[in-house]
């Protein structure tokens, strides 16, 4: 057998052990071996590079990369479809579609609606030549070296089922997901690594295609799912069904556990079936989709300008619960906020014990007219936290008592404060242990001086036992006091005073955000940083000088100047002076106006940098760093990752800067 013969038999072997574990999940061959199949192939590539072909298993690491998406025009409308959470207006959709079949009754299929991310796929000859997203349903982005990395989808089609003919050019429709044992561990890997956890595995996925750089795509647990075919000229598929089962025999991850649905009571049925089951699942999904399964039926049924006459999404209702409403708690946070907390009896929702649920503050408890033992109801959908929604009156026992809003501290007894304008009340006292103890923990936390081993329960302790009355009693403790602490070991010490050791050398927008001054957030803590050069400094600004600095208004201003006025402020800074704590911007980094009167967004995660450190270095230029898109941003820096700031920027015709660019504009190559 020469070369070409060996790489082709390889390329066939790994494509088809692909099929068995990504879309079959029938693996027939060990991960070593798999390894070793690839390993050869890559070896005889690389000493034959002329015979490297786009399809092959090894270009699915994702070696190019890409400056950006083009658009792509699709073929056809990629419409959305009709949605509804209502059985009558799922009957109504029948009717109409009898109506416009002349009163025959038409046979559905119905799938499952993965909560995923829409794609078209394009395919010539077998092999693989373009992928894009939805985007307007007219055009979206190409992103066909971001999906060659995805293992489910064939590059090239190898038909699974003797005698089934490969078009020279057909198109599939399908949806990109992760399933979410994969997205909860790829968020375990972010967390580990200090980076911000996804909100729900689409959120993951979307941000995932829209990574610039294929390689890092490729680490990604990305799956996909194909529900449409589409074929220019041919007529080898005449129903839904036949084109489930053909993207099947062709290999590709077929959309499962469809059904066909002969009358309108099997479609309702399905409905619910897979409501109830939804959590069984391994992926998500939000509802499912109805489509009348002739083809020639679609075709007479037509299209509006919005969506096709002939399907419908039928989706779930938000995950609800019934559950008792025991006390409702009071939260102190670091600012002295008083928040009202319902304490639940313990109830599942969408897979999740529920036991405490926020009320946001007293105005909502007000709204909600809730009270003390009431049965309340409970929502979940999708990345939201559990929140209550309503009371149910009917089951309030006799002589519940309408709420009274404290009008005392619930930890020191101190009269609380409600500033003209605001919800929130707050307790004034700056000696509160429970407000100290939200204090050293805020500054103690990964944004402020992530001090390893000072976690909620040591912070209890600590200030319980007295030995911490503010941040700045920390870097006096010693190993003696805390080895002599219940539950606290000679080793855990250790490693508390190293952390507090290692906190002193933390930048100074680190500490300053640390300090938790009232609306200062780390953006805010960044330009302060820069712009004033050392803490000493910072505490000595009056309001005018503070806000001839961007991002600080009059009330920030006026927070600062009111923080670093107190007696307590005064105290702090000479316990963190006297300990070592750094408390002066970093002298080399250059500053100019090169900048001045830009204004930035990022977007993404940066390689050569934090996004702190690049938006510390726009505003040592004279720059400006906001957190979100609008007409009045200049530039967009697009990192690993990127949201939907990077579709708002490409909307509103902002410039997008590749991080490569961007740090030739601040020097930093």
């Amino acid at each position: 057998m020469d070369v070409k013969q060996e790489i082709e038999r390889l390329r066939a072997e790994i494509t088809r052990h692909d099929y068995l574990y990504y879309v079959l999940a029938r693996p027939e061959i060990s991960d070593q071996e798999y390894d070793r199949l690839l390993k050869k192939l890559q070896e005889l590539e690389q000493q034959h590079p002329e015979l490297i072909v786009p399809d092959s298993p090894t270009q699915r690491i994702g070696d190019a990369r890409a400056e950006g998406f083009a658009a792509v025009r699709h073929p056809f409308p990629l419409i959305s479809l009709d949605n509804s959470y209502d059985e009558e207006d799922l009957r109504a959709f029948h009717q109409r579609v009898v109506d416009g079949l002349e009163g025959r009754q038409p046979e559905y299929v119905c799938e499952l609606k993965f909560d995923g991310v829409a794609l078209l796929l394009k395919y010539e000859n077998g092999r693989f030549s373009q992928g894009a997203t939805r985007g307007d349903g007219t055009q979206g982005d190409d992103i066909t070296a971001n999906l060659r990395t995805i293992r489910s989808l064939p590059l090239r089609v190898i038909p699974q089922r003797r005698g089934t003919e490969v078009n020279p050019l057909f198109y599939v429709r399908g949806e990109a997901y992760m399933n979410k044992a994969d997205f909860l561990a790829f968020n375990r890997e972010r967390e580990a690594a200090g980076e911000k956890p996804f909100a729900n595995p689409r959120n993951s996925t979307a941000g995932s295609l829209k990574l610039l750089d294929p390689k890092m795509v490729a680490a990604r647990p990305l799956l996909a799912v194909c529900y449409g075919y589409d074929s220019p000229g041919k007529t080898q598929v005449a129903t839904q069904a036949d084109a489930l089962k053909r993207l099947e025999d062709l290999g590709f991850p077929a959309s499962p556990r469809w059904q066909m649905a002969r009358s309108l009571d099997d479609v309702v049925n399905y409905w619910r079936d897979w409501q109830e089951k939804r959590d069984q699942l391994p992926f998500e999904i939000d509802g499912v989709v109805v489509k009348v399964n002739r083809f020639d039926d679609q075709r007479r049924l037509g299209l509006t300008a919005r969506a096709p006459r002939w399907a419908m999404a039928f989706k779930f209702s938000a995950r609800q619960a019934t559950t008792k409403l025991n006390r409702i708690l009071l939260q102190l946070g670091r600012t002295g906020t008083v928040t009202p907390v319902a304490d639940l009896e313990p109830v599942s929702l969408g897979g999740v014990t529920i036991r405490r649920a926020t009320l946001h503050n007293f105005d909502e408890i007000e709204r909600l007219d809730l009270r003390e033992g009431d049965t309340v109801v409970l929502e979940r959908g999708g990345d939201v936290i559990p929140k209550i929604v309503a009371v149910q009156t009917a089951h309030r026992r006799p002589g519940a008592k309408k709420y009274v809003v404290p009008r005392k501290c619930p930890s020191c007894g101190t009269p609380l404060e409600r500033e003209e304008g605001e919800v929130a009340y707050r307790c004034p006292s700056p000696g509160d242990p429970e407000v100290v103890k939200r204090q050293i923990e805020h500054f103690a936390s990964r944004g402020g001086m992530d001090i390893e081993g000072l976690g909620s329960e040591t912070v209890e302790l600590l200030v319980d036992q007295g030995l911490v009355r503010d941040p700045g009693d920390l870097f006096s403790l010693k190993l003696e006091q805390l080895a002599g602490l219940e539950r606290f070991a000679e080793k855990s010490a250790a490693n508390l005073l190293a952390g507090l050791e290692q906190a002193k050398t933390r930048p100074l927008d680190r500490l300053i955000f640390a300090l938790g001054i009232r609306f200062v957030g780390e953006g805010t803590a960044r330009t302060l940083a820069v712009r004033m050069g050392s803490l000493e400094r910072l505490a000595a600004a009056g309001e005018s000088e503070l806000r001839e600095i961007p991002e600080v208004g009059p009330r920030v201003a006026l927070a600062i100047v009111d923080y670093f006025a107190s007696p307590q402020a005064k105290t702090l800074l000479k316990k963190l002076k006297a300990a070592g704590v750094r408390m002066e911007a970093d002298a080399s980094t250059q500053r100019s106006e090169k900048l001045a009167g830009k204004t930035f967004v990022i977007t993404g995660s940066l390689t050569s940098m934090s996004r702190d450190q690049a938006e510390a270095l726009i505003v040592a230029h004279g720059g400006r760093a906001t957190a979100s898109v609008s007409r009045k941003t200049d530039f967009v820096v697009v990192g690993e990752n990127p949201g939907s700031k990077y579709d708002q920027a490409r909307e509103l015709g902002i410039k997008i800067l590749p991080e490569q660019d961007f740090l030739k504009i601040v020097g930093n190559p």
